[in-house]
């Protein structure tokens, strides 16, 4: 599969990414081009634990993360905005808006996480201590 998808063009890799299996998604969520992967992003038979391992992973484009943020179906899903939140690629405003939405050991532990951003960890901060009713601020 591997070798078919690096013989074939733009055009043809962005229309698999589209209505292709699995296997083929996952080869092509990697493609440097962003048709390619974003096409992958909006193929209409992808699972909820694919966009989940896509939004884990590092490689991937902050584009094709602030895609996954900005889709209303998968920004329901827990797991898809822990995951989103986690990553260090994701752009820091969609990592923000999806933080409100997490629960209380996840935000200590992304306040404790070395991997992303500073401001994501100072926002994890301020949040944990709102919910927790005050504290030292600081």
């Amino acid at each position: 599969m591997i070798n078919r998808v690096m013989k074939m063009g733009v055009k043809d890799r962005v229309k698999l990414g589209m209505k292709g299996d699995r296997e083929a998604r996952n080869i092509l969520i990697r493609d440097p081009n962003r048709l390619v992967s974003s096409a992958v992003v909006n193929n209409p038979r992808i699972t909820e634990q694919e966009v989940e391992s896509i939004a884990s992973m590092r490689s991937i484009t902050e584009d094709i993360l602030r895609q996954i943020a900005s889709n209303r179906q998968w920004a329901r899903s827990y797991t898809i905005g822990h995951s989103l939140a986690k990553n260090p690629r994701t752009p820091i405003g969609s990592a923000i808006t999806i933080m409100s939405r997490l629960q209380l050991r996840d935000l200590i532990a992304l306040s404790k996480n070395r991997n992303v951003s500073d401001a994501v960890r100072r926002q994890a901060q301020r949040l944990h201590t709102a919910r927790t009713g005050g504290g030292n601020r600081g």
